[in-house]
């Protein structure tokens, strides 16, 4: 049953709500593991899915009832949320059982185990507060094998909760990563549509793209190398736009493209995403993007 403390939060989907403090050990001002998000809910319905690392060894029962599984110590993901919206959902996908954790820009602690008659979980929030939402993804132990993190799916959805949620939402959010983020092969879902050329592509990368990018990146490498890679069903064009303006692109390798950036620049890199086939170009290829920094 929910708190009635937290009623007034209007949790649409949830298991059980949290305000206990911080459990010793959890820092949620540390640097999250799996970088930070900054979503814009003006800039309309958007979802923004990525892998993640899973689980710690801070027992997430300790922040109060309803509260389940392992966490780490630092945030998986920091989410920077904007004001206006009108829903915020997130949930975790994986194969075994998860938990989610999430602390609210009031302070407050969410949670959620099992949501829908499943294992992954689902914690959504109407007329969300603007600010920062610090989410840890748990691990249920009896359910893992050792290690001390798992590769999970996370997914933010900024929707209407009126409206139908149409098949596809494009993202407009940033995400910002650091050297060393986890996992070390982080996979963001996007898709790839070249019905519109971009003013900023370059002729030489062989393809048209979406004006929208796929990712808005910001990196803080300190010096370390950053690859980029493009998977999809369809043979596609990589175009990454880096920090000094210079674009850099791929579309040789048919299915999977990369760009490799040895002494990626810190700042902000503008990804795009574009199919090759002529068939495709009208249509929505879905692709995964994974950054790698070496």
């Amino acid at each position: 049953m929910l708190s009635k403390t937290l009623l007034a939060t209007s949790l649409a989907v949830m298991a059980g709500v949290a305000t206990a403090g911080l459990a010793e050990g959890q820092t949620a001002a540390r640097e999250p593991v799996s970088g930070t998000l900054r979503l814009d809910p003006s800039q309309g319905p958007q979802r923004f899915d990525m892998s993640i690392s899973a689980g710690g060894d801070i027992e997430a029962d300790d922040l109060g009832r309803d509260c389940a599984g392992e966490i780490a110590d630092a945030p998986s993901l920091r989410l920077h949320y904007g004001s206006g919206g009108d829903m915020l959902r997130v949930f975790a996908m994986s194969n075994t059982d998860t938990s989610l954790v999430i602390q609210t820009p009031s302070g407050d602690w969410l949670c959620n185990d099992d949501a829908m008659g499943g294992l992954d979980p689902i914690l959504s929030l109407s007329s969300p507060q603007e600010g920062e939402y610090n989410i840890w993804v748990g691990r249920v132990s009896s359910f893992w094998g050792g290690g001390d993190s798992e590769p999970v799916e996370l997914g933010i959805l900024n929707i209407d909760s009126n409206a139908e949620m149409p098949r596809y939402l494009p993202t407009y959010a940033t995400l910002r990563l650091t050297s060393g983020f986890q996992p070390s092969e982080l996979d963001v879902r996007a898709h790839a549509n070249g019905a519109v050329r971009p003013p900023a592509w370059d002729n030489r990368c062989g393809a048209v793209s979406s004006e929208t990018p796929a990712l808005n990146l910001e990196f803080d490498g300190n010096g370390s190398g950053l690859m980029v890679r493009a998977n999809g069903s369809d043979d596609l064009t990589l175009m990454v736009r880096t920090p000094n303006g210079d674009f850099v692109c791929n579309d040789e390798l048919e299915a999977a493209d990369f760009v490799d950036l040895p002494s990626a620049l810190s700042g902000a890199y503008t990804i795009w995403v574009g199919p090759q086939v002529d068939r495709a170009r009208s249509a929505l290829i879905p692709v995964s993007l994974t950054l790698t920094a070496n």
